[in-house]
């Protein structure tokens, strides 16, 4: 008879696919009840044209490249700064915004989920967006703000984009690096590769050592309760979205500095 949760049951890894646009891509890494990731993708030398997303509201976090910002303020007027790479911008529900780029550049957006899907409601063409700009592309105004908490690991590098009821975290994963086997009572949390390849392990049923094996643009949605730790394949950076994130709610269960992840079946075997 198995104990708690089976393999079949915490198996499941997400391959979400973009949803292409004229200026680049949109791809929903993951879309809980409580929080969803997305990742916004922009071409070189390509402007998204003004929009807004109703009642989606959160915080971009610019992974690389180097965007210009456009959005208007309160009289209609069209502002523009420069967001840089590892900085993160945030953005009020309804807020008028749009991106561009002269090499190709890549953000994630951190939400509340309101509403399914992240809805794009365009206040401008995109002959307009192109025009403005080639305009605004000088200026020299800064408009994000550094990640906090930036900590080194004997694993690798963690800092922390969003800190509230949705959370969010950037870690860099050294190849070979592994953390210590954790879990959570409440907090519900999602890896999403944004390159390298990752073995979550995995402990469950009658203690029983599983896992699954991430590569980049896939995602997996970790549950309360489930025993996990992360194992980097190559060097590996994982973009990471969660419920309200508390040092208080990780429980220890294996240190990773002296830890061995051995698979059941697989006993006298070391997996790294």
């Amino acid at each position: 008879m198995p104990y708690g949760l089976t393999l079949d049951r915490v198996k499941e890894i997400n391959r979400p696919a973009p949803v292409a646009a004229a200026w680049g891509s949109v791809t929903s890494c993951t879309e809980m009840a409580e929080y969803a990731l997305y990742r916004i993708d922009l071409h070189a030398g390509a402007a998204q044209p003004l929009h807004f997303h109703p009642g989606a509201g959160g915080e971009f976090f610019l992974e690389s490249g180097e965007v210009l910002v456009r959005s208007l303020d309160k009289e209609g007027g069209v502002q523009a700064a420069m967001l840089r790479r590892g900085e993160v911008l945030p953005v009020t529900p309804f807020a008028v915004h749009g991106f561009a780029s002269a090499a190709p550049a890549i953000l994630y957006l951190f939400v509340a989920r309101a509403q399914p899907g992240l809805e794009f409601i365009p206040v401008e063409t995109a002959e307009a967006a192109a025009a403005s700009f080639a305009a605004l592309a000088r200026t020299n105004a800064r408009i994000g703000r550094a990640t906090t908490d930036q900590r080194e690991k004997y694993w690798g590098r963690i800092e922390t984009i969003v800190d509230g009821d949705v959370a969010g975290k950037r870690m860099f994963v050294h190849k070979g690096g592994q953390s210590s086997l954790e879990f959570h009572v409440e907090k519900r949390e999602t890896y999403f590769i944004h390159s390298g390849r990752l073995k979550v392990g995995l402990r469950i049923g009658r203690a029983e050592n599983h896992s699954v094996t991430l590569g980049p643009g896939e995602s997996y949605d970790i549950r309360p309760g489930l025993m996990h730790m992360r194992i980097a394949l190559e060097d590996t950076v994982i973009i990471e979205v969660s419920t309200r994130d508390s040092d208080a709610d990780s429980f220890l269960v294996e240190d990773g500095q002296t830890y061995r992840h051995v698979e059941a079946g697989d006993h006298g075997k070391t997996e790294r």
